[in-house]
């Protein structure tokens, strides 16, 4: 939590799937959701759902000049894909058009979905719906077409390494995802900025896509808050609260106080 005299801005970092067995969410989320009228996503309930977005996310994910993803990576990571793929029963003819980053993604949650876990029942996903249903005040930091405009960017930035890499991590995915809600549960600065951060900063541009760039544009938001009478919960991925750029950090540099919220 940081404070500005009477108001309070309460940073909750989300993972965005979740399984059952990781609710109910800790105490302190709670608190900090009743005690704020406005809460914050990263984008509103519904935009990215709207059939219009949805039509501009499709396009903007695929192919449209009939080259496919084998014409844009390496002969190596290609292969690699496809063994994975071939291991897994998934259908790589289907997935074939995606850009890189697009396609990762995609195997990502297929394989997050595998232990349990999906994305109905992350952090973000059920303080939405639970501020719609109790009538609380909802901002998005990001517009549809923002979040599409930066995950285009970030395909553009990724390096043939970083594909390896990730298609390599798919096979740990189990590991990966205990050691992250482990870190998020103990509320661990360290642990969480090791879990998400340190391979990140192997590849610059998309570690500035992904959080220098977007921390420092919603920390002018944040300060704004600050300013209102009333109290904010601020859900975002977990990734942008720790390490030297994070949220965190940044609001301790620019001047405010940030203690961690105690049940």
């Amino acid at each position: 939590v940081v404070k500005s005299g009477n108001t309070s801005v309460y940073l909750a970092g989300s993972i965005h799937m979740l399984r059952a067995s990781d609710h109910p969410l800790p105490a302190e989320f709670f608190r900090a959701y009743e005690n704020s009228r406005h809460i914050i996503f990263e984008t509103s309930p519904g935009e990215m759902e709207k059939t219009e977005n949805m039509e501009k996310f499709i396009r903007a994910s695929v192919y449209s000049d009939g080259t496919t993803l084998r014409d844009h990576i390496s002969p190596e990571a290609y292969a690699r894909a496809e063994n994975f793929c071939k291991e897994n029963n998934y259908p790589m003819n289907r997935f074939v058009y995606l850009r890189p980053i697009f396609f990762l993604m995609t195997l990502t949650v297929l394989q997050t979905n595998k232990i349990g876990a999906d994305a109905k029942r992350g952090v973000d996903a059920f303080f939405k719906e639970k501020a719609l249903n109790d009538g609380k005040k909802i901002i998005g930091l990001e517009t549809a077409q923002q979040q599409i405009n930066f995950l285009t960017s970030l395909d553009s930035a990724m390096e043939e390494k970083q594909i390896l890499e990730s298609i390599d991590e798919l096979k740990q995915i189990e590991a990966l995802f205990l050691r992250a809600v482990n870190a998020w549960r103990k509320g661990d600065e360290k642990l969480i900025a090791k879990s998400y951060l340190e391979r990140m900063k192997d590849f610059p541009k998309v570690y500035k896509s992904i959080i220098t760039n977007r921390n420092k544009q919603w920390l002018k938001t944040i300060e704004r808050c600050l300013k209102e009478q009333e109290n904010t919960m601020l859900v975002v991925g977990l990734a942008h609260l720790p390490g030297e750029e994070g949220i965190i950090n940044l609001l301790r540099k620019s001047g405010y106080e940030v203690a961690k919220l105690h049940k």
